[in-house]
């Protein structure tokens, strides 16, 4: 079958590139419509309204962009309430009728792009010699591959074009089969050579959309997409080379400088943004202060604080006690580290309202309650009770601290979850009648916008992508103390070959990049107290205290001496290097391990997960990365495991022509 029967429709729309809020009707393959001529998008004008044209188009796949990858995941429950679409993601019954599968939004945006693309005037120079149009193209072509890459993260087979269909037999020249759709490796192959030459391009100088949405904020770094691409190529290529070349991406993007309003922006780091325990003790107890600037990387339209009086137990390796005392979460301030989002209508009776605000939190509108439809499931809350919190004291000393408050499951182990997840049961009256209804905010999930990469992304990919290209020390430092110049000469460039060391030294630099990241010691008084000393440190330790010093978290792989410095590790003659080498599988996926949960930690709920367990399924070729993970999400989806033992079960399908089979 052809796409006549449905790209036709979305194609028209590319004769509206330019325009935002073309007539529906050109949506239509029957209707009349205007094609621009040939000297369309040859001004400057004509190019950045065409740009923004996009990525308001995007809008159409935002909501999809989260929950495509998260409820099908293990990090959420659908609950009961929740509609029967949604009900069927969770479950792997998507039909064609399904509110959630429409490959259509996806190809608009795409046609759309490919318009711009053939249309656009490379050949136009300011009294410079500088391509005019260099920046947007660049923009276009970085949106386009990463609606791809959506696109067969989805369906897993798609129909590939890279021209613009304006007409029916353009659309009838697009073959639909299962031999002629594309898979994720195509796709990746095509685009990482599509964007290679936009590396490094500088973003165009578009200001505001609407009152106050900055454009910028909604670019997609070609660095990062293409980090992304080879990321994905290396999971079905397992060449090393390109997992090394997407970190090369990711660094690349990292490190930097970036120009905004005139004034030099630092280079990304891991920002101490941070759930802890401030541990106090009075005269009538210990008391527990849970300090949370955390929470604030994800900002929401509505001010909310959390103050309440509860009886705990607590205990550390000394002591077990219990005691009536004061937990608060107490806010300060922290820097947004969200990279890109698609903006979105700012009212739900406008088209494209943010629905996974609602699904994910309760809310109030005409006085009626709305019912949340996805909270955090049992795997979810074992995942973060399962870490162990790891406490210095003002005197150096280190140990777990674990606090446990029955009114909260996420109170235990990592203090992300419960920096970012609110809920409650209250008693009410309905028609006069005793009732009981629970609200919950998940504040990550409550902004207007959909997020779609943050910083703690990239640094997290980073780690993947070092571990599995050969540099899993390099990868368990990003994840537990942070890099700088004493950490990566200790304990990364220590371990590595002549040749792996070149690697590192690539990334430093003649500018010494290392040098410009001090991580946290975790064991003078400065840094324990304000981090002055510090602009980076272990993602992990947002919310474990202080990973840089936890035994609870330490390297997986153990280069023991004796007492006299003799090795006892079973080898003998062997520098750190060689030693290194002959583990270093071992040590990859013992570190992979701990990147896929952190991974989890960090970013749940933001529409990443099923395509992580994906990634590593693939990677090592063992579907029980995604079977086994999913169907320990809650006792219901332990039926799913057999399901999807069937890779083809992964992903959507859409009307015969779109989908693995």
């Amino acid at each position: 079958m052809k796409l006549k029967s449905y790209i036709f429709q979305i194609a028209l729309a590319a004769a509206g590139v330019g325009v935002l809020g073309a007539c529906e009707d050109m949506l239509e393959p029957t209707s009349e419509y205007v094609m621009y001529d040939d000297d369309h998008l040859n001004s400057p004008s004509d190019t950045a309204s065409s740009l923004i044209g996009l990525i308001y188009k995007l809008e159409a796949i935002g909501d999809r962009t989260n929950l495509l990858g998260e409820v099908r995941g293990d990090l959420v429950t659908v609950r009961n309430s929740a509609d029967a679409d949604l009900q069927d993601l969770a479950d792997f019954n998507v039909t064609d009728e399904n509110k959630y599968n429409d490959p259509r939004d996806y190809y608009a945006i795409i046609n759309n792009c490919n318009y711009y693309i053939t249309h656009a005037d490379m050949n136009a120079y300011d009294n410079r010699g500088n391509q005019i149009f260099l920046k947007e193209m660049a923009q276009v072509k970085a949106i386009r591959a990463w609606t791809y890459l959506q696109l067969a993260l989805a369906y897993g087979k798609v129909p590939f074009y890279t021209e613009p269909l304006l007409t029916e037999q353009d659309a009838e020249a697009i073959g639909t089969g299962t031999e002629a759709r594309w898979g994720i490796e195509q796709i990746c192959d095509y685009f990482i050579e599509d964007l290679t030459p936009y590396v490094d391009t500088d973003w165009p100088t578009l200001h505001t959309i609407g009152s106050n949405l900055l454009v910028s904020n909604c670019y997609f770094p070609v660095e990062v997409v293409l980090g992304d691409l080879y990321l994905w190529k290396a999971t079905y290529s397992k060449n090393r080379e390109d997992y090394r070349n997407a970190a090369r991406c990711y660094w690349g993007w990292i490190t930097a400088e970036r120009n905004s309003g005139g004034v030099s922006k630092l280079r990304y780091r891991v920002l101490p943004a941070s759930a802890d325990w401030a541990v106090y003790s009075t005269n009538v107890g210990t008391i527990y202060e849970m300090r949370d600037n955390y929470s604030q990387l994800f900002p929401t339209n509505v001010e909310w604080t959390r103050n309440y009086t509860t009886t705990v137990s607590y205990y550390t390796s000394s002591q077990t006690t219990g005691s009536s005392i004061s937990w608060s979460a107490v806010a300060t301030t922290a820097n947004n580290e969200i990279i890109t989002i698609i903006p979105m209508d700012s009212a739900s009776s406008q088209g494209y309202y943010n629905q996974v605000r609602g699904l994910y939190n309760s809310s109030m509108e005409n006085g009626e309650l709305n019912d949340f439809s996805i909270t955090p499931s049992t795997r979810m809350f074992d995942i973060s009770r399962s870490q162990v919190y790891c406490n210095v004291d003002r005197y150096g000393n280190v140990d777990s601290l674990v606090v446990s408050d029955n009114t909260s499951d996420a109170q235990h182990g990592d203090l992300r979850l419960n920096a970012i997840w609110n809920s409650g049961t209250f008693n009410t009256t309905t028609a006069g009648r005793p009732d009981q209804v629970t609200i919950q905010t998940l504040q990550k999930v409550n902004q207007r916008n959909i997020p779609v990469y943050r910083q703690s992304d990239v640094w997290l990919r980073l780690a993947e992508a070092l571990n599995n290209g050969g540099f899993p020390r390099f990868a368990y430092a990003i994840l537990a103390t942070g890099i700088g110049t004493d950490v990566v000469n200790d304990s990364i460039l220590a371990y590595c070959t002549k040749s792996d060391s070149a690697f590192i030294s690539e990334m430093n630099t003649v500018d010494n990049i290392f040098s410009e990241y001090r991580p946290r010691t975790g064991t003078s008084t400065a840094s324990f107290e304000s981090g002055e000393y510090a602009n980076n440190f272990g993602i992990h330790s947002r919310g474990c205290g202080f990973t840089e010093v936890s035994p609870f978290y330490a390297y997986p792989m153990v280069d023991s001496v004796d007492v006299n410095g003799n090795r006892i590790n079973g080898y003998v003659g062997q520098s750190k290097a060689e030693w290194a080498q002959m583990n270093l599988e071992a040590e990859k996926l013992a570190v992979d391990s701990m990147i896929i949960e952190e991974m989890a930690l960090e970013t749940c709920f933001e529409g990443k997960r099923f395509y992580d367990l994906i990634r590593w399924a693939e990677r090592y070729n063992k579907k029980e990365w995604v079977a086994g993970s999913v169907s320990k999400r809650d006792a219901e989806s332990s039926s799913l495991y057999g399901k999807l033992m069937d890779k083809n079960n992964w992903f959507l399908k859409w009307n015969n022509q779109i989908g693995m089979e």
